[in-house]
């Protein structure tokens, strides 16, 4: 049985109570006391001078092929509260993983990636599980459950299966099922408790059951997961009455803020000779949002032929994700006139008048001091100071003094299904080994967002998506050439995709309401095949080299419809082909068996872009598409063990030069606000990692207390672009020109310059009744 576990539960700052209660069947503690008393006679391997493991479990410390990786056991990930891929880089410094809502995130490794999150977003981290890449962006923050190992692989991957890997990738595998009866359960509850929030629960179960079929022979494994959290963030505009019941509301005649606003949208009488505005909050709203209802099940066979070296197991996965749509409060910007002189500031309210109400409260704060001192300024030389001085405030902190209170006047809902299916086969050759991967993934996904993220309607979306992929992959691979002691390894890979996506957005334009649809599709084929080889030419020195060749071709079709007024609809398709040869090469010296350093040099690269928001651009350069990526990357490094592997340690400087480096935008022109991926001309980053973990108890203290770690990461990044002009469109009277915007000079992107992350964790096993970490 798994060791059961007792930690602190991973919550939001306004936790003040919390609480993690762990179950496992009873026998850890007494294998532990049982082990710790064995003798050399009752020991099957006393006498053996040399024993080597294999297994997949976290990145192996002196290991050429990946030497930036850092892993994470099962045992390690229950011990941090890691409950999906986000949590990870609480604990992986240069990485940063973004989210902007509930299902799609991006991913940073030494400060490059791509911060985009459309239904076609390709991340330069590829996402695999089971060696199955998880290429459809909303599958990639998959609930980690029932994990048997995890790895952060940093820096390009020049080889191997690695498709668009141009900053790094994460691996996770699932525990396997095994011919012993084993089986575990763990509970999670948490209570939120806290001033600026309503009290809610939050809790979590997890289970896992494992055990034979068929003898020895086959093995089956059932796991599932459940997390519901009850809401908390308070909604300003929850009301429960229609605008036409309202005290004093008269339909077709003049209505007073007073008494129809609700939570400051707007309700001006007339608007450029239109009919009176009516709130267009939605009626009967709850007053807290926040919900999450999610659960998911795995289920595995494993066969293992008595007498044959094969090793296959087949999976089956469906998660479901039933949440409140992510929600904020905007802070706004607006252009006041001091005078004859113009200035922006924050905290200027939207275009329908609405501000922020902490925000407002300081400025009538303010308002209030500065009338006080300054008796003989007029009404407005004093909003102008206090507008002043708010800006000042507001520049250095948002001034919410509600965090988990916001005005939303239609808070949306967030559905998403995903359903997999997966096989894995080893088979072990006399001095070679086969691996063979092959999935399914599916995702249906459906949500309204407040995009806007206020009272008054400015541009809230509905969205619905969905897109299938089939991935295979196979790896060949030995430790000799007949006598000859050459390691090397062979395989290729290959990727289908096929996305669809519609999106419907209202804008806010004057007095009217403009519903446009987006739709577009897009289909991907990619395969690549690569070969790598390992050399000890002198005894301690080591060269490997690596190459792969990848191709991927995208078809994509993008239209817009107005569906307020009709007409005819704006579409582009465009076809593009990418391909290219990317390498690695490295020399390793081994000082000792304990002590190693090595130089590395990979070609990194990552395939073109579609901009899904720009429907005629399709095949213009810069709007419709960005071009490939490609990176340069030097590193070198050294590993070390002592004190009987109780310290260990690993520290790497690298520098990075990045071709055609994509960048997400938001851009601004006479045609609207897209979402665009363009190419920085030139990218450059470097930096430094170092990390170091201490197990001083070990061997020294009875096995039920020895597991105390302490580990220590460092990591430093110095980035900027070195070339990045754009050229967006601005309107000049009646025309319209190229105005050139240069970010050269600025740093990238999600690539803080300093991290520091201590870890420290104590498992402690009770004899015969778990283990406490």
């Amino acid at each position: 049985m798994r060791d059961c576990w007792v930690r602190a539960a991973h919550c939001s700052p306004v936790l003040l109570v919390s609480c993690v209660l762990g179950f496992a069947a009873i026998g850890s503690g007494l294998f532990a006391t049982n082990a710790f008393a064995q003798s050399d006679a009752d020991d099957p391997f006393a006498g053996v001078e040399e024993m080597i493991v294999t297994g997949s479990g976290t990145a192996s410390l002196l290991s050429e092929s990946n030497s930036s990786s850092i892993g994470f056991n099962a045992q390690e990930l229950d011990g941090l509260g890691v409950e999906n891929i986000g949590d990870v880089a609480d604990y992986v410094p240069n990485l940063e993983i973004r989210s902007q809502n509930q299902t799609n995130a991006s991913f940073f490794v030494r400060g490059v990636g791509l911060q985009d999150f459309g239904a076609n977003a390709t991340s330069s981290v590829p996402i695999f599980q089971d060696g199955i890449a998880r290429n459809p962006s909303a599958t990639q923050l998959s609930g980690l459950f029932d994990i048997g190992a995890l790895s952060v692989m940093r820096g390009p991957q020049g080889s191997g299966n690695y498709r668009n890997a141009s900053a790094g990738a994460i691996t996770f595998e699932v525990a396997k099922p095994t011919s012993d009866v084993t089986g575990y359960a763990t509970t999670t509850y948490s209570r939120i408790v806290s001033v600026d929030a309503r009290d809610a629960n939050r809790y979590g179960v997890e289970t896992a059951a494992s055990g034979p079929i068929w003898g020895d022979v086959v093995s089956a494994r059932m796991s599932a997961r459940y997390s519901h959290e009850n809401p908390f963030h308070e909604n300003g505009c929850a009301n429960r009455t229609p605008i036409e019941d309202r005290t004093g509301v008269t339909l077709g005649g003049p209505v007073s803020p007073e008494e129809a606003a609700i939570c400051g949208e707007d309700v001006r009488p007339a608007l450029f000779g239109q009919p009176p505005n009516r709130s267009r909050v939605v009626p009967f709203l709850g007053r807290y949002v926040g919900e999450v209802d999610d659960f998911a099940i795995r289920g595995q066979i494993r066969i293992q032929p008595p007498e044959i070296p094969l090793d296959v197991t087949f999976r089956i996965e469906h998660s479901n994700l039933n949440r409140d749509s992510t929600v904020g409060q905007h802070i706004g910007t607006a252009r006041r006139a001091p005078g004859s002189s113009f200035r922006r500031i924050l905290g200027g309210g939207d275009r329908r008048r609405y501000i922020d109400p902490d925000i407002a409260a300081r400025e009538d704060q303010l308002f209030a001091f500065f009338r006080a001192r300054n008796p003989t300024l007029t009404n407005g030389q004093v909003t102008d100071l206090a507008q002043l001085q708010l800006n000042r405030e507001l520049y250095r902190s948002p001034l919410d003094e509600s965090p988990y209170r916001g005005d939303f006047d239609n808070p949306g809902r967030t559905l998403l299904e995903t359903t997999s299916a997966s096989m894995g086969l080893d088979y072990e050759f006399e001095s070679s080994r086969l691996e063979v991967n092959a999935g399914f993934v599916d995702y249906r996904k459906s949500e309204r967002q407040d995009t806007d993220m206020g009272p008054n309607i400015a541009f809230p979306s509905q969205s619905n998506d969905q897109a299938w992929e089939f991935y295979g992959s196979a790896d060949w691979s030995g430790d000799t050439i007949g006598d000859f002691p050459l390691e090397w390894d062979l395989g290729g890979y290959t990727l289908i995709e096929q996305v669809e996506s519609s999106q419907v957005q209202t804008i806010a334009l004057a007095a009217t309401l403009t519903r446009q649809r987006n739709e577009f599709t897009q289909e991907i084929y990619s395969f690549g095949a690569f070969a790598s080889v390992s050399y000890e030419f002198f005894e301690g020195w080591r060269a490997k080299l690596g190459v792969r060749y990848n191709w991927e071709r995208k078809d994509f079709a993008i239209q817009r419809e107005n569906l307020t007024n009709p007409r005819p609809l704006e579409q582009s398709e465009n076809q593009r082909t990418w391909d290219a040869v990317t390498w690695f090469a490295l020399a390793q010296y081994d000082f000792t068996e304990s002590v190693n350093a090595y130089m590395r040099y990979t070609r990194g690269f990552k395939a073109g872009h579609f901009n899904p928001s720009r429907p005629l651009s399709a095949k213009v350069p810069d709007q419709g598409f960005a071009d490939p990526e490609q990176i340069d990357a030097f590193e070198w490094g050294m590993e070390f063990a002592a004190w009987a592997d109780r310290i260990k340690g690993k520290g790497a400087v690298f520098y990075y030069n990045y071709k055609n480096y994509q960048v997400f935008r938001l851009s601004s022109t006479s045609g609207g606000i897209f979402r665009t991926i363009e190419n920085a001309q030139q990218a450059r980053n470097y930096g430094a990692e170092f990390e170091l973990g201490l197990s001083p108890l070990a061997g020294y203290v009875p096995e039920a207390i020895e597991g105390l770690n302490v580990t220590l990461n460092f990591g430093w990044l110095d980035t900027n672009f070195v070339v990045f002009t754009s050229i967006e469109d601005r309107n000049v009277g009646s025309g319209v020109i190229g105005v050139t915007i240069d970010y050269s000079g600025n740093a990238l992107i999600s690539a803080p310059s300093l991290q520091v992350v201590g870890v420290f964790t104590w498992p402690i096993v009770l004899d015969g009744i778990g283990t406490i970490t």
